[in-house]
């Protein structure tokens, strides 16, 4: 009869096809061959009387089946590394973490946060992806999402780290030749998910004003707003933190003192129970550390 460890064992490498996407990868990875991953796939879809992969001889897909058990497979194997970590007693920390993380944040301040973490514990290495769009967080086999804005998934447990604030800002170059220019007639860059073409803002007394622009560039992408806006094309909204070298430099000024954009939460997402890794757990009391030295201190 088939024992608990050997369950464990079948839903690793099941994991493991899943995320390579490749029976003889999984197998590459598992340090076994592809007969055995094979078997070991056909004998978990037996046990559990459906079929998850769809093979061709150049990929392994999940079918709606396996996407469902791909999440609880992974809270199984995480909660399975907990157990050990709690019965085992105090060690060097080791093992993978994957993060994902927004492009900004995760190419400067959240980067730093983890390289600390990874001289701390030498024996921990981490799988760091960035992206800035929604993510399916089961089928990405992440441990922890760090996002800017809110995370559309009520099945994760969502944590902010902070509220990051932010201005409208251009060069003293690009102010000038634009004085006496309404906002809503400046030339605007704007950063397609959080403005597109509408741009809101706040005074000190909470009143909005908003309105409609056509921007003279529009990306996705941070890092080629900011360019934009340091080249005098436009103005822009920017995360204070993003930018607090160059306002002291005064590089660029505020073009309204008295409006803000929406602060925005930054969250980390991880997934629905207690039970964590204590790597994990560790490595997210980090980031959270870090957060409120060096990124709430800047809001």
């Amino acid at each position: 009869m088939t024992t608990r460890f050997d369950r464990l064992a079948l839903l690793e490498s099941f994991v493991r096809i899943a995320e390579r996407q490749s029976l003889s990868a999984a197998a590459r990875d598992l340090g076994t061959s592809q007969p055995s991953v094979s078997r070991q796939l056909v004998a978990l879809e037996k046990r559990l009387g459906v079929v998850l992969a769809r093979r061709t001889t150049h990929d392994v897909t999940l079918t709606p089946d396996g996407l469902a058990l791909l999440a609880d497979a992974r809270r199984m194997l995480g909660a399975w590394e907990a157990l050990e970590d709690r019965h085992l007693g105090a060690g060097a920390l080791k093992g993978t973490i994957r993060v994902i993380a927004p492009v900004a944040l995760g190419q400067s301040l959240f980067v730093k946060a983890a390289a600390q973490f990874l001289k701390d514990h030498p024996e921990v290495t981490i799988d760091w992806r960035l992206r800035d769009d929604p993510i399916r967080f089961a089928e990405e086999g992440c441990d922890c999402w760090f996002k800017v804005g809110p995370v559309p998934d009520d099945t994760l447990v969502v944590r902010e780290l902070a509220r990051v604030e932010r201005l409208v800002v251009g060069t003293p170059e690009c102010l000038e030749r634009h004085a006496g220019c309404d906002l809503h007639e400046m030339p605007w860059l704007t950063l397609g998910p959080f403005e597109g073409n509408r741009i809101e803002l706040f005074d000190q007394e909470e009143r909005t004003q908003t309105f409609s622009v056509k921007p003279k560039m529009a990306s996705d992408n941070i890092h080629a707003i900011y360019e934009a806006t340091m080249q005098g094309v436009g103005i822009a909204i920017m995360p204070r933190w993003f930018i607090a070298s160059e306002l002291e430099d005064k590089a660029l000024l505020e073009a309204a003192q008295d409006l803000r954009a929406a602060c925005l939460p930054v969250n980390m997402a991880l997934p629905s129970g207690t039970m964590r890794p204590s790597r994990v757990e560790h490595f997210c009391n980090a980031v959270q550390r870090w957060c409120d030295e060096k990124l709430n201190s800047n809001s």
